[in-house]
């Protein structure tokens, strides 16, 4: 039974036990600067451009820069193995060597060239890092079949069933450990790569990960690990940032009608009080393991979420196609490219603007978030953002219908004046509010369906009663 509750436990299941246990008085890991008011772009190659190759990608660095994009995740870029293979390409994060690239993208001098521009470019460049499992034909199973995890007959297996085509690796095995620990240092040693994005990191013992992170940092002290998990003991030690899964579920059901909005922000303070402090946090609507941001909260309907997570604490994510609310996700296994001439290029135009609001105003990334009550809480949720003198009121309305709502700001916990007039400054409608520091106790906002208001608060004028 202990091993069964060790199980659990490891997978995150039992989350809020440890959120619970572990308290928010713990300090992560520290990270570096430039990761803190980011934006990841996640590429998956085969499907970013008719080509799909790295030299393709390269190409539109200077597009995406000038988006706003300030990281490159690149899903797995590595030969992809044949044996079980899953359709008629395979899917990427089923590795037959790590250390080349698959011909399909390009070479490794294409891959330099890229990583070059994207430097050159004020841009950072992750990897995957798959660490968990290989391909079941992977380079150096002939030689070390030791490395490998076996079932009760002795045979290779996995612990995913559904994951037929590949063999997981066994972390008992001191020198595979080293071997995993050469390839993430090759990369980044040899292609100067930012950083990775760890694919099911709560699989592979914490210990490992520590040592890796310790061991990267000797060659670059500004790399930076992002975990696909979510325990706040990743924090402590080993990575930068994890993935904020249960938010994202939650937003859908928001979007479902089966949660009030406002429980959109308790989830996130919730979170800042329980990991440890000054804890990133991948905040997303769609991944390449997700359907599309567009079909499941709307082709309008998905404003109010993205808004969303690019008002909050943590780290923006934009799976490629998303800022042009294409619809169909990818095949892992087939070659199926995103209609980039058949964009809705009004939703790129909205996530730009999200994208340099963040990028422009600290606040939204490293300020202070203070819940602000509402006389609509199914309907909005609405939240102060404080980093110093800088003050942002956010209420957003993830509704299909219109609302008027009261705000209620705390004018004395913000220290603000009641005789001082402010400007209240919408940041996408681009309007601006002029409003007394009395008013601001009961601030009434007429919302359109699914409308966002972020509005920038600054001193107007001193009032003389």
């Amino acid at each position: 039974m202990f091993n069964h509750f060790s199980k659990i436990l490891r997978k995150g299941l039992f989350l809020p036990l440890v959120l619970l246990l572990l308290g928010c008085s713990q300090e992560a890991v520290h990270t570096p600067e430039w990761a803190k008011n980011t934006t990841i772009y996640e590429v998956y190659l085969r499907a970013f451009s008719k080509e799909g190759t790295l030299e393709k990608l390269r190409e539109r660095l200077p597009v995406l820069r000038e988006f706003g994009i300030g990281t490159i995740w690149l899903m797995p870029i590595h030969p992809i193995g044949e044996k079980g293979r899953k359709g008629s390409l395979g899917c990427p994060y089923s590795i037959r060597d790590y250390y080349a690239i698959n011909p399909e993208y390009g070479t490794k001098e294409d891959f330099r060239r890229l990583v070059e521009e994207a430097h050159r470019l004020g841009m950072k460049v992750i990897l995957d890092f798959v660490a968990n499992h290989t391909s079941n034909d992977w380079v150096e199973m002939k030689d070390h079949p030791d490395w490998f995890m076996r079932d009760k007959e002795g045979k290779f297996t996995r612990e995913v069933a559904d994951w037929w085509d590949v063999t997981d690796l066994n972390y008992g095995n001191a020198n595979l450990r080293e071997y995993m620990k050469g390839v993430a240092k090759y990369w980044v040693k040899e292609f100067k790569v930012d950083g990775y994005r760890c694919d099911v990191a709560g699989m592979i013992p914490l210990k490992f990960w520590v040592e890796l992170r310790q061991e990267l940092k000797s060659i670059n002290p500004s790399v930076f690990l992002l975990a696909e998990w979510e325990s706040p003991k990743l924090h402590l030690r080993a990575f930068d940032a994890t993935y904020d899964w249960s938010l994202y579920h939650l937003l859908v059901n928001v979007r479902k009608g089966k949660v009030r909005a406002e429980k959109a922000i308790d989830l996130v303070l919730e979170k800042e009080r329980k990991y440890p402090a000054n804890s990133l946090r991948l905040r997303f609507i769609e991944n390449h393991d997700e359907k599309r941001a567009t079909e499941v909260f709307g082709q309008e309907g998905f404003k109010p979420f993205a808004a969303f997570i690019f008002t909050i604490s943590g780290i923006p994510l934009i799976y490629n196609g998303q800022e042009i609310g294409e619809r169909k996700r990818p095949s892992l296994f087939e070659k199926e490219e995103i209609e980039w001439d058949k964009g809705d290029y009004a939703i790129s135009d909205y996530y730009q603007r999200l994208i340099k609001l963040r990028e422009g105003n600290p606040v939204f990334a490293k300020g202070k978030t203070i819940k602000l009550s509402t006389s609509s809480p199914k309907e909005v949720t609405a939240f102060l953002r404080l980093n110093g003198k800088s003050k942002a009121i956010v209420a957003i309305n993830f509704s299909d219908s219109p609302v008027v709502s009261i705000l209620r700001v705390s004018i004395d916990r913000l220290n603000l004046s009641r005789r001082a007039r402010y400007s209240l400054y919408n940041a996408l409608t681009e309007e601006e509010v002029l409003i007394k520091g009395e008013d601001l106790g009961e601030f009434k906002v007429k919302f359109k369906p699914y409308e966002p208001h972020i509005y920038l608060l600054k001193i107007s004028g001193q009032g003389s009663g």
